[in-house]
Order: structure tokens, then C-alpha cells, then sequence
């Protein structure tokens, strides 16, 4: 079956799973990948890692989109406090949170799998989380891919930021998050929200770490995105010590795999079959 969900138990927390395989019916799957992606046994998984508010569903139909562009298969994870994976205790996060999330649940996770040659692809944190993970751990994946990822704070950041919070007590933008995170969502909102109000998180950065990335990396941010500027890409591309490909997606915001697919799943496609 195209889709199989599952529990990972990952250092005694249990994360909502799912993978998705390519439809073999479907004219999207582009052949040509296949060709340099290594025997069957190595084949690489795709990663997604969501956003701050993220969840499984919430990426709509692109995970099946992207597995059926290449050809290969896609996990897709909620992390902790996240939909229906086990609750967040600590609110607002560590300054150095996304820290946890890759050397504890990512690393994990593709530890537990035995997932070889991994392929990352995040959106927003999950993009930041990526690229700490390929910055901390080198030698494990393929390749990262990054959509609106955040490797400094932005006074944008900090404006969008205290933006949604005005519209999540003043509309019905809760109870629409809880068909998704359900009794976690004032919890998981507040997680995002106060962690990056923290007047320590304003001197948060990555850009140390960034040199450590060696893998083939894709950056892609739109044009008109609310959350941060293209300071966030150039800075990326000036800092990586693997090859880069970067663009700047127009007529889009922070979501580009919603907003503007078509031209996510071409990029991705051009990228993976010359990398």
C-alpha cells in the first residue's frame, strides 16, 4: 500500500509515523532517479520534518507528490507534542531544543529504521533541524533539502511570530489546529510561541555549525515569506562547506510546498538526479 502509519518508540516516546511509497500508476514518478540512489538495500528514504505547527497531515497530499517525483519512498513523522505522537513536558523549549531533536528523535529514529543514505526534507523548523542534523551527524545523510529554514533570528521571525499569536486568540485558528493536534494544541502552539519569545532566543544562531554540512544541499525559500528574509538563504549558501543549490521560489510565502508544488517537486527532482 501507498501509505502505512505506525508507532516508533524512540528513548521511551512514542512518535506517530507514517511512510509513503510511490504510486506506481502515476505519471509523476520521474525514472531517471532510480539510477544513482545505489543498490535496492541502500536506496535512500526521504525524511520530512514539519514546522512548528506541523503534523502529518498537514502536509496534505505532498508527501505522495514527492515520492511519486522520485521515485522514493517517504517518511513522514510528527514529533513530540505534536498530533498524535506522545505529549511535550517542557514549555517554552530550551533555547537549544532543536538540539534534542536531532541527536535524541531524529538520530534516533533513523538508528531504530536502519535507515541508510537518508534524504532530509524540512520545512521551517523541521528545515533548521535538517540542516543541524546533517551538520552534527555528516556522515549519515544523502542529502539535505530545506524549505524556509531559520539559522538565525530575524526581527521578521520575531514580527510573524508575535503576529500569529495575536491571530490564535482572536480567531478560530485553535479549533481549526485541533483537528490536527487535538487536546496538545494550546500546548504545542505555546511551545513555538514562547520558546521564540524567550529574550535568549534572540541571540540564537547555527551559522557556526554550518560548515560541518558536506552533503548536497537544496535551499529553497519564497520570495514574499513572512517568517524570514532571503538573508536566511545567502547565509546558508556562504556557509556550507558541500555543494549548493539555492533559489528564491516568487510569488510564494512560507509554505512553498503548498503554495507553489509544481515548482518545489521540479527543483527537487533537477537537484537529487545531478547530486
Amino acid at each position: 500500500m501507498p501509505v502505512q502509519d505506525f508507532i516508533a518508540a524512540i528513548d521511551g516516546v512514542r512518535l506517530a509515523c507514517q511512510t509513503v511509497t510511490p504510486d506506481t500508476d502515476t505519471a509523476e514518478i520521474a525514472p531517471a532517479f532510480p539510477h544513482n540512489a545505489g543498490s535496492d538495500g541502500d536506496a535512500p528514504t526521504i525524511i520530512m520534518l514539519h514546522e512548528a505547527l506541523g503534523t502529518i497531515r498537514m502536509w496534505r497530499d505532498f508527501p505522495q507528490r514527492l515520492a511519486n517525483a522520485t521515485g522514493l519512498s517517504c517518511l513522514v513523522y510528527e514529533r513530540r507534542g505534536h498530533g498524535k505522537s506522545d505529549p511535550q513536558t517542557v514549555v517554552p523549549r530550551p533555547v537549544d531544543f532543536h538540539n534534542e531533536e536531532t541527536d535524541r528523535f531524529l538520530h534516533g529514529l533513523i538508528t531504530s529504521l536502519n535507515l541508510k543514505n537518508p534524504i532530509l526534507f524540512g520545512h521551517s523548523d523541521g528545515a533548521t533541524i535538517a540542516l543541524k542534523y546533517a551538520a552534527r551527524f555528516p556522515a549519515v545523510p544523502r542529502a539535505v533539502i530545506s524549505l524556509a529554514a531559520h539559522v538565525f533570528v530575524e526581527d521578521v521571525t520575531i514580527d510573524g511570530i508575535e503576529m500569529a499569536a495575536q491571530t490564535y486568540a482572536n480567531t478560530d485558528w485553535k479549533s481549526r489546529l485541533e483537528r490536527h493536534h487535538f487536546s496538545q494544541t494550546d500546548t504545542v502552539f505555546r511551545a513555538w510561541v514562547d520558546t521564540w519569545r524567550q529574550p535568549a532566543f534572540r541571540t540564537w544562531q547555527m551559522i557556526d555549525e554550518l560548515p560541518a554540512i558536506t552533503c548536497p544541499a537544496l535551499i529553497l525559500q519564497g520570495d514574499d515569506d513572512q517568517f524570514g528574509s532571503n538573508d536566511q538563504v545567502t547565509t546558508i549558501a556562504n556557509h556550507v562547506s558541500g555543494p549548493i543549490t539555492s533559489h528564491i521560489i516568487l510569488n510564494c510565502g512560507h509554505i512553498p510546498h503548498l503554495e507553489s508544488p509544481d515548482k518545489v517537486l521540479e527543483s527537487v527532482r533537477h537537484f537529487l538526479d545531478t547530486n
